[in-house]
């Protein structure tokens, strides 16, 4: 039995660091940008970036956890699926989708 990926798969975890930037994107979602790496079998062409789309059902808690790690210079890692193109940004980042997750640590 054999599997496929999609073109677009990122699939992994990404490096714990802490964010060195957080961008709020026009209505659309936030990035984390930060040495994340890219860890997918099919990587992303934007490195070290994480994108979380506003359609996230923990879009708040997420945001909120983001800008704490921020303010207090804590490592975020995250588990994500998929590669994913951000309307006028150009390029593919990082997407933590609803069946990914988010950790903080020191």
């Amino acid at each position: 039995m054999a599997f496929a990926l999609p073109a677009n798969a990122a699939g992994g975890s990404t490096a714990y660091a802490v964010p060195t930037k957080i961008e709020i994107v026009r209505g659309q979602g936030f990035i984390i940008f930060g040495a994340y790496g890219n860890p997918g079998p099919t990587p992303c062409t934007r490195v070290d970036t994480i994108w979380v789309p506003i359609s996230h059902p923990q879009y708040s808690e997420l945001l909120s956890t983001a800008l704490s790690a921020f303010a207090g210079q804590f490592k975020l890692q995250a588990y994500v699926h998929t590669c994913t193109s951000i309307g006028w940004h150009g390029g593919t980042y990082n997407e933590l989708t609803s069946h990914g997750a988010l950790y903080i640590s020191r």
